[in-house]
């Protein structure tokens, strides 16, 4: 039964979930493309640029899947429930592009094109960034049940750790472990509003 709701999840999302590695095939090409014609240090700092997009991709995706789709609304009124949508929407698409994220960072290490590249670490750069700004869209998307305020608050999120959090804090654990333990406990904030709704829909329904 578990697997079957996966499954159904998986092909209403199948764009989002293939999304990633596309991306990620597109940048490592790039990475190839370049490498023949510019030097290492002019490709790093295009690929500061491009390492940024996945994270970006995540947030929209993650608020796409977590609003405006009908079989998330109908699950008030199943048995299946709506924390248990969102729920797996959010991990099936999370864990999609924390694994392209992790294959991107394989690709252009073994190529030496990671910016800033300090060994295994650096991949905590990427992939903490998908995570964080995907648990604070969860929070969003249960607060306001929009797609439009869940992008933009995306954007707000990965602007806020491009260009205030990061320039301050070089050192790439420092530099994520913080904001993921905020990023976790909106995460889990929010799956507690999940269930207060999914409360409120039971008390309604035996009135």
């Amino acid at each position: 039964m578990r697997l079957a709701f996966v499954g159904l999840q998986l092909k209403r999302l199948y764009i989002p979930v293939l999304l990633p590695f596309i991306l990620t095939a597109g940048v490592l090409l790039a990475g190839i493309v370049l490498e023949g014609n510019w030097s290492s240090g002019r490709i790093r700092v295009v690929m500061m640029v491009l390492t940024q997009v996945p994270i970006i991709a995540s947030g929209i995706c993650a608020a796409f899947v977590l609003n405006g789709d009908p079989l998330v609304e109908l699950s008030e009124s199943t048995p299946t429930g709506w924390r248990k949508v969102q729920a797996t929407r959010l991990l099936i698409v999370t864990v999609a592009f924390l694994t392209a994220a992790g294959l991107l960072f394989l690709g252009l290490h073994m190529m030496r094109l990671w910016p800033r590249d300090l060994g295994w670490v650096s991949m905590i750069t990427t992939v903490g960034g998908i995570f964080i700004v995907n648990c604070l869209v969860f929070l969003v998307a249960v607060l306001t049940m929009s797609m439009p305020t869940s992008s933009l608050a995306s954007m707000a999120i990965w602007l806020f750790l491009c260009f205030i959090w990061d320039p301050y804090i070089t050192d790439p654990v420092q530099q994520r472990l913080v904001p993921m333990i905020i990023a976790a406990a909106c995460a889990i904030f929010g799956w507690k509003m999940c269930s207060d709704t999914e409360r409120n829909v039971v008390k309604v329904a035996d009135l």
